[in-house]
Formats: structure tokens, C-alpha cells, sequence
């Protein structure tokens, strides 16, 4: 029969010693992590977030994985096998509440402790949003219909195209949509989205799509820089 030790803090009989503490009094006083409240932009726009310099769709599991990222180890305890696990839990509109525990071993003793943190969601506008509020396009798409009932059907499927290519491209909205007797022209922030609708639009109609180019600017590279415009007209 093998001796128990005893805990000098709490009297304890336990074989669960760490330095001269049981496992339960080493807990109370030690901190095996640090993390602080975080705060992640949000577009106000198109709703994509901010994590390591990249803009992404927004991901309740992107904001778990950022804040485990944002942990520190305490590295006076050399804890082993660390596993980080973050829960949120939604509060407000603007603030999840995240429960952070980790979990690792110290001297073969299973060590875990938890702590609550609160991350917000800071309004703000993307690279591409804040591009297409400037009335940046680099295409034109026309919508012209034989009545102002058919463009008007036209545009609404030409949106609906541009709005499901934003997932892939975020310059693929609308930075203007002009109203014309003759039907529409919208103001496309992204060429290559411009190109996909118009030619589905124009397929979908049975007419031949007329593309034409103008020259803006020039770009510091010494490239010339144009802007496109795809005409579908019924």
C-alpha cells in the first residue's frame, strides 16, 4: 500500500502535487493563459470580416478560431498536449460572449481551466465596398428591353447574377444603377463578374451581346487602363 501526500494549504490527501500544492490549490492561484477581449470588423455592406488582413465571409467558427488564435500560454509551467476549444455564445447584434478553456498537462496532472471574454463586431466598410460607394466601376453593363416592364426584369436578374458572384469577387456589385428611358445601365465594380452576367443575360434573351472599351488613364506600371461596356439589348 503505497502513502498518500498530503497538501500543506488545504490539508488534502491527494498524489496530485504540483511544486508544493495539490492540484486544486495550484489552480486557484495560477493562470495558465491569458486572453483578452477582441474586436473583429465587420462591412457594414456586404457583411465580410476582417481576420488576418483578409476579408472573408462571415463565419461564427472564424471568430472561435480567431480568438483561440489570440491565447497565450503561460510558459513558466510548461504545459504539454495543449488543446484550445472556444464556445460563443451570441449576445447582442454586435457581441458574442466566448468561453475559452485549455487544457493540457503538467507533470502527468490533467490541468484545465476556462475564461470568459467578450468579442465585438466593429462597423465598418471593406477595400471593395468602400471602392463601389466611390462610384468605382470597371464595366457598364446595359439592360435595354423592348418595354420598360422587360428591362426592368432584365435588371433584376443582372443583380441577382452580380449579387451570387459577390461570394467569389466583392467588386461584383453595383457602384450606381442609371435609369433610362431606354432601360438601365448599371455601374459593375469587377469586369470579369461584368462579363459572366451580361453573357448570361444575353443568352437567356437570344440576343447578341456588343462589347465596347474606353480608354481612362494609364496605370503606374505604364499600362492603360479601360472600361468596358457590355450592351444586351432585346
Amino acid at each position: 500500500m503505497g502513502f498518500q501526500k498530503f497538501c500543506p494549504k488545504c490539508g488534502k490527501e491527494t498524489n496530485n502535487i504540483i511544486g508544493k500544492e495539490c492540484l486544486n490549490c495550484f489552480l486557484e492561484k495560477a493562470k495558465i493563459f491569458e486572453v483578452k477581449n477582441q474586436k473583429i470588423n465587420v462591412c457594414k455592406h456586404c457583411n465580410k470580416m476582417l481576420i488576418k488582413g483578409h476579408w472573408e465571409d462571415f463565419s461564427e467558427s472564424l471568430i472561435a478560431d480567431e480568438v483561440a488564435s489570440k491565447v497565450k500560454m503561460n510558459t513558466d509551467f510548461h504545459l504539454l498536449d495543449v488543446k484550445v476549444l472556444v464556445e460563443l455564445q451570441k449576445r447582442t447584434n454586435i457581441e458574442y460572449e466566448a468561453l475559452v478553456k485549455v487544457k493540457g498537462f503538467i507533470l502527468d496532472n490533467l490541468i484545465e481551466q476556462e475564461k470568459i471574454v467578450w468579442v465585438k463586431l466593429s462597423e465598418t466598410m471593406c477595400d471593395s465596398c468602400m471602392k463601389l460607394d466611390a462610384d468605382y466601376r470597371e464595366a457598364i453593363i446595359q439592360v435595354r428591353g423592348k418595354t420598360k416592364e422587360e428591362s426592368g426584369q432584365m435588371l433584376k436578374i443582372a443583380l441577382d447574377l452580380l449579387n451570387k458572384e459577390r461570394s467569389k469577387d466583392s467588386l461584383s456589385g453595383t457602384s450606381k444603377i442609371v435609369e433610362l428611358k431606354t432601360g438601365y445601365d448599371l455601374w459593375v465594380g469587377s469586369k470579369k463578374a461584368a462579363v459572366k452576367v451580361s453573357r448570361y443575360v444575353a443568352k437567356l434573351y437570344d440576343v447578341r451581346l456588343k462589347a465596347s472599351s474606353k480608354l481612362i488613364g494609364q496605370e503606374k506600371s505604364g499600362k492603360r487602363k479601360y472600361r468596358f461596356t457590355f450592351c444586351i439589348k432585346v
